[in-house]
């Protein structure tokens, strides 16, 4: 018999040795890191340090619907309610800073609760993804309370100190620092009853368990729609569209007292830069929409876009105006 072709034998070995490749480098880029073009390759994480229902629940849930088909992937949300939000911004900087899991915050959350209760997380353990919105914050109270306008309820906070409650957002929460900054100026003490959420104390106030309800307004709106609630001031230093006549911190001289309400996303310290610069053109592109800011301004917020730095440069500088804050009220418990 003769033998078989050199040429012959060389093939099979080339398509052996070539199979053998193919294997390998399926295997290999199933092991490897997913590059920057194909992230993200899975659904991401929102996880919301607040509870289903909550204005910034609702917010995020909003901006993810709106982000996904930009991203192409579903972004899916995690509520990580408890201790101010502080649970779920710890949650998120403790996670794989790979892009898959991000946050969708109050600014108390990051700001403010820091300083009253204990919190593992520090402003270099994260990066500010994209500012989402801006809002006011408004002290309501039921149609009988015996005030009119602004400048007659600080009056009547003022003169009779103890007398009525007022429900906030939980401890070192965005109520608690709001209302504070303007108390303060304004020589006034009042009892101050925490909750979870704005939706428990709007509960709470037409319950008649507490007299004053303090947080966001698409919370307290609908109330006041019914006649079921009256707002009275805002803690910005201007109006607001979402309720053109309740007055400012400036319609009563103390504009220096403004406390905004604003919600950001951001993503753990150490996320890849390309992740991070797809995230943020995604984000800011999905709350400029026209649908994200209808529903944003229905619920009295404004869209906010400002640049990656302005927005580190701005929450960074809350943190310690709220920490010296914090300190000259005695709020701060460390």
């Amino acid at each position: 018999m003769m033998p078989r072709p050199l040429l012959g034998r060389c093939r099979g070995g080339f398509a052996r040795i070539a199979a053998g490749a193919a294997v390998a480098a399926l295997l290999a880029g199933a092991l490897a890191p997913a590059s920057a073009d194909n992230y993200p390759e899975r659904p991401v994480q929102l996880v919301v340090p607040a509870g289903p229902g909550s204005s910034t629940d609702t917010i995020m849930r909003s901006l993810a619907q709106a982000a996904a088909p930009l991203l192409g992937q579903s972004i899916v949300i995690l509520n990580k309610p408890g201790a101010s939000g502080t649970i779920g911004v710890s949650y998120v900087t403790r996670s794989e800073p790979d892009g898959y899991t991000i946050g969708g915050v109050p600014s108390g959350a990051i700001t403010m609760a820091p300083h009253v209760a204990a919190a593992s997380f520090q402003p270099g353990d994260y990066r500010v993804v994209a500012m989402i919105t801006q809002a006011a914050g408004v002290l309501c109270v039921k149609p009988d309370f015996p005030a009119k306008n602004a400048v007659e309820f600080l009056a009547l906070l003022r003169d009779n100190p103890d007398k009525y409650t007022y429900g906030s957002d939980g401890v070192g929460g965005f109520v608690q620092f709001s209302t504070a900054r303007i108390f303060d100026l304004a020589g006034i003490r009042q009892r101050i009853i925490p909750f979870s959420g704005a939706d428990q104390t709007v509960t709470a106030l037409i319950a008649g368990t507490i007299d004053i309800y303090g947080g966001a307004i698409a919370t307290i709106a609908p109330f006041v729609a019914d006649g079921k609630a009256k707002c009275l001031l805002l803690t910005t230093a201007r109006r607001f569209a979402a309720l053109p006549n309740v007055e400012s911190l400036e319609d009563v001289k103390m504009a220096q007292a403004q406390t905004l309400l604003w919600r950001a996303v951001i993503a753990p310290r150490d996320i890849p830069q390309d992740r991070f610069e797809k995230l943020r053109d995604v984000l800011t592109k999905a709350a400029m929409s026209p649908e994200f800011r209808a529903m944003a301004e229905k619920r009295g917020e404004e869209v906010w876009a400002i640049s990656a730095e302005d927005a580190l440069k701005y929450a960074q500088g809350e943190f310690i105006q709220m920490e010296q804050l914090a300190r000259e009220l005695r709020l701060k418990q460390n």
